[in-house]
C-alpha cells in the first residue's frame, strides 16, 4: 500500500513524545520529575465539572451543530466582542476539538500549496507540521518578528502569520510599541494574522498583553483569534477551543470541520459555557496566582545555575533556558541523557526551532519544581565540570 508523502514526511509531536516516555518510566516504577508538561496540573474547577454532570444528567449528550453549540457561540463572541473592541457574532465563532484543531482548520482554510507562512521563532513544536499539512511553506524569521521580517516574507511569498503571545515555549511577551510595529507592517502586506491567545489569561505582567487588534483593529477581516479553557481553566482533556474570524474564513473551516470531527463533545461544551460564564472565577485568580508564584519560584532556583541562561516569562508556564557551556548542543540528546540518568523530563529546544535551548514547565507542584532543577544542577555539573 502507499501512503501520502506529505503526511509521512512530517516530525511527530516532540512533546508528546517525551511526556509519554516520562509516564512509561514512570509506570516500570523509576522515579522521575517531569517539567515537560504542557498542562496545568490543577483539577478543574468544581462549577465546571458540575455543569457537565447537569448536562449528561439532562441528556444533553447528542450531536450538537458542527460548530457549536449556539449558547457557547454567543458567550464568545460576547467576551471577546468586550475584551477586542471588535464587533463579532456567533457567526464568526467555531468551536472546535482543543485550540490545535481551530488552528488547524484555519490554516486549512487559507492556504493553497505552495503559500507561505511566517512563523516567528520560537514556535510551537505543531505550528509548522500543521502548514506543511495542507502543502504549505514554513518560513521562519532570523531573530525576533520586526516589521522589516513580515515585509520580507511577503516578498518572497508568505501569505500569513501565526502570533503567539505570550510564547509556548518561552513566555516572551512582546511591548505595545514592538506590537505596533508587527501590526503596521502586516497591515501593509496584506497578510493574514492567526493570532494563538491559548495563553492570554496566563499574563503576569500588570500592562497585559498587546495584541494585533488593539494595535490595528482595521486588521480584524484578515484576522483570526484562537482561544479556549484548557489553560485557563485546566480543562486540557476537555478539549475545547475555539476561533474568531470574518464569516467566509468561518464557513470554510467550520465546513472542513464538519466533514472532519463534526461538532466537538457536547458535554465538554458545556462545561466550557460554565466557564466563560465566569461560574469559577474564584478558582481561575487562585490558580494564576498559584502559578505566578511558581515562575517567581523556578527562576530564582534557576538563577543560581551557572551553565543556564534565560529571559524571566512575562506569561504562560515556561522557562525556555540555553544550555550555555559554549559547545554546539544537540538538546534531543541532552533530554533523553537527563531523563534516562536522573528522571527529569524537560523538552528539547530543537521542537521550537530553538536549538541549545530547553523547555522547562513550571505547571507542576514546589516540591516537584524544587527536585528538578536540583536534578537538572546535577546533571549539568557531572556533565560540563572539568
Amino acid at each position: 500500500m502507499r501512503y501520502s508523502s506529505n503526511i509521512g514526511s512530517l516530525s511527530p509531536s516532540a512533546t508528546l513524545q517525551l511526556s509519554a516516555k516520562a509516564k512509561e518510566m514512570q509506570k516500570a516504577g523509576r522515579d522521575i520529575i517531569s517539567l515537560s508538561a504542557g498542562q496545568p496540573d490543577f483539577p478543574t474547577p468544581e462549577p465546571i465539572a458540575e455543569a457537565a454532570v447537569r448536562a449528561i444528567s439532562q441528556g444533553k449528550t447528542g450531536y450538537t451543530a458542527s460548530t457549536g453549540i449556539p449558547e457557547l457561540k454567543e458567550a464568545v463572541s460576547r467576551n471577546y466582542s468586550e475584551r477586542r473592541g471588535i464587533d463579532w457574532e456567533p457567526g464568526n465563532v467555531i468551536v472546535s476539538c482543543g485550540a490545535k484543531h481551530s488552528l488547524s482548520i484555519l490554516i486549512a482554510a487559507a492556504i493553497d500549496p505552495g503559500d507561505g507562512v511566517l512563523l516567528p521563532r520560537p514556535y510551537w513544536v505543531s505550528y509548522p507540521e500543521m502548514v506543511r499539512a495542507y502543502g504549505g511553506r514554513p518560513m521562519f524569521p532570523e531573530g525576533l518578528l520586526s516589521a522589516d521580517s513580515i515585509r520580507r516574507a511577503a516578498d518572497s511569498g508568505a501569505v500569513g502569520v501565526l502570533l503567539n503571545y505570550p510564547s509556548n515555549p518561552s513566555g516572551y511577551v512582546p511591548s505595545y510599541g514592538e506590537m505596533g510595529e508587527i501590526a503596521g507592517a502586516i497591515d501593509e502586506t496584506g497578510m493574514w494574522v492567526i493570532s494563538d491567545d491559548i495563553y492570554e489569561d496566563l499574563s503576569y505582567l500588570d500592562s497585559g498583553v498587546p495584541h494585533v487588534l488593539d494595535a490595528r483593529p482595521g486588521l480584524a477581516e484578515r484576522t483570526a483569534v484562537v482561544s479556549g479553557v484548557s489553560k485557563t481553566f485546566s480543562m486540557t482533556g476537555w478539549r475545547i477551543g475555539y476561533c474568531l474570524c470574518n464569516r467566509e474564513w468561518a464557513r470554510l473551516a467550520g465546513m472542513l470541520q464538519a466533514h472532519s470531527t463534526s461538532n466537538p463533545c457536547s458535554i465538554s461544551q458545556w462545561a466550557a459555557l460554565a466557564a466563560l460564564e465566569g461560574r469559577a472565577e474564584r478558582e481561575r485568580l487562585q490558580m494564576h496566582a498559584a502559578f505566578r508564584e511558581r515562575r517567581d519560584l523556578i527562576c530564582s532556583l534557576l538563577s543560581s545555575e551557572e551553565y543556564l541562561q534565560f529571559d524571566r516569562p512575562d506569561g504562560a508556564f515556561y522557562v525556555l533556558a540555553r544550555i550555555d557551556t559554549g559547545d554546539v548542543l544537540d538538546t534531543a540528546a541532552f533530554c533523553s541523557e537527563l531523563l534516562e540518568k536522573e528522571g527529569l523530563a524537560v523538552i528539547p529546544g530543537s521542537a521550537f526551532g530553538a536549538e541549545g535551548y530547553i523547555r522547562i514547565s513550571f505547571a507542576a507542584c514546589d516540591e516537584d519544581i524544587r527536585e528538578g532543577v536540583r536534578r537538572l544542577g546535577r546533571f549539568l555539573h557531572g556533565r560540563y565540570d572539568t
